[in-house]
């Protein structure tokens, strides 16, 4: 039998395509970083092969496969044409002249113009969406299993939170976002290879709250700067009371850093650059505080 190939989809012999792209994100900060942090928070970080696996299936797990269950939900265009759809199938649906006279023949006669419906409407929309949610899915739930009961709960929340998200508009889901990028991952990470104190959780969300506050400056809201200069006095004010006064200095000075160029921010409102130009001081907050939790 001739097979004919193309460089990226073999016609034959293939049953599950996965691509993988990079992302391009606005900054730099996301679920890989806050794994890399919650690792080094964790305190079992070490050099040993296992750990090293370990470090690359949270990657994998809290970027890749968690990342495309949430974009496969929010980004599909059957979100918005299946409800038109649907619409007018029901309208032609409804406009057959047979219609029985027992309800044995009516209740069949629904059973059938539903599964016509979602075998000629539903499905050949959603079929790529649902099929890859349902991979990346059951390939997360099946490394957060290997990696522990709390990662797997947190890994269950984190998908239940891009569900939710999905029903949501406008600002309210910057919080979910935020959480689903910085906090879950972190938490994750830090569950897998130690455990989670509430000191750790308070740093945890004030980032979740500096990452949610950059979303919002992005978006042209100028009240998120105060959010995002109160959160990073609050990680500098942890670390001072964790006996961490070198960590403490670092993140003071990156936090000063952002906070001269929030007198430009003021000025030309372009929140996008803003938050490319604040990622590093973050990024090397983030790590300073990682390593500070673990030290």
């Amino acid at each position: 039998m001739e097979e004919s190939y193309s460089s990226a989809r073999p016609v034959a012999g293939r049953l599950i395509a996965l691509d993988f792209r990079p992302a391009r994100p606005l900054t730099l900060l996301g679920p890989a970083l806050a794994v890399l942090c919650g690792a080094l928070a964790s305190g079992g970080l070490g050099l040993s092969g296992q750990t090293l696996l370990t470090v690359v299936l949270l990657l994998l797990l809290c970027d890749a496969l968690l990342g495309a269950w949430r974009s496969l939900w929010l980004h599909a265009d059957w979100r918005t044409v299946l409800p038109r759809n649907l619409a007018s199938a029901q309208v032609w649906l409804s406009l057959s002249s047979d219609v029985p006279t027992t309800r044995l023949a009516r209740l069949s006669l629904t059973i059938s113009q539903r599964i016509r419906l979602a075998r000629t409407v539903v499905w050949p929309l959603i079929d790529s969406e649902i099929t890859g949610m349902l991979i990346a899915g059951v390939l997360a739930i099946c490394i957060s299993v290997v990696l522990g009961l709390v990662p797997t709960i947190l890994t269950v929340l984190a998908m239940a939170l891009a569900l939710l998200e999905g029903q949501l508009t406008g600002e309210r889901r910057g919080e979910l976002r935020a959480i689903f990028e910085i906090a879950l991952p972190w938490l994750i990470a830090q569950t897998a290879l130690g455990s989670i104190t509430l000191f750790a959780f308070v740093v945890v969300m004030l980032f979740t709250l500096v990452y949610r506050a950059l979303l919002g400056l992005a978006a042209r809201h100028v009240g998120w700067t105060r959010w995002n200069n109160l959160a990073q006095v609050g990680i500098v004010l942890c670390l001072i009371l964790s006996n961490e006064p070198l960590a403490a200095g670092i993140v003071a000075l990156g936090g000063l850093a952002q906070f001269l160029w929030q007198s430009r921010y003021q000025t030309d409102l372009d929140g996008r650059l803003y938050a490319q130009r604040a990622q590093s001081y973050i990024l090397v907050a983030m790590l300073i505080t990682g390593l500070a939790l673990w030290l």
